[in-house]
């Protein structure tokens, strides 16, 4: 009787608060993710000039100094696009990985009871078959 009462309670966790821990800690995951990479960060950025260096345009008209300003921005948004498109994608990589082993940990958890109850059999099933033989 105990042994019932024990799984019953272990079965209860196992599908009820663990269940709802588990689905917490992927989501702490997800969390840490987005913003340790600065996602939404980077997405509002992504065309910014680089570490705000740009070109001031200088007083009077000048096609010299029209094209300074013209090529530092330029420039200077290429390379923060680069470097901002880089780290996005590397996030972005790193939460689809995240996503997907936490789906696939969630599953896991999900028929961990039957596995063990698969396994045992199995054992036993090849405990016997050695001393029949």
């Amino acid at each position: 009787m105990l042994f019932l009462t024990t799984l019953r309670d272990y079965l209860h966790w196992h599908y009820g608060p663990a269940f709802h821990e588990l689905f917490q800690v992927w989501l702490n995951f997800l969390w840490f993710i987005i913003h340790f990479f600065s996602i939404p960060q980077l997405s509002r950025s992504l065309f910014s000039p680089w570490k705000r260096i740009t070109e001031q345009k200088q007083r009077g008209f000048s096609f010299e100094n029209l094209a300074s300003v013209i090529i530092i921005g330029l420039l200077s948004r290429l390379v923060g696009f680069l470097i901002r498109g880089s780290v996005l994608l590397v996030g972005l990589m790193v939460l689809a990985l995240v996503t997907v082993s936490g789906l696939a940990v969630y599953l896991l958890w999900f028929a961990a009871p039957l596995i063990m109850v698969l396994l045992v059999g199995v054992g036993f099933s090849l405990i016997l078959s050695q001393t029949i033989l």
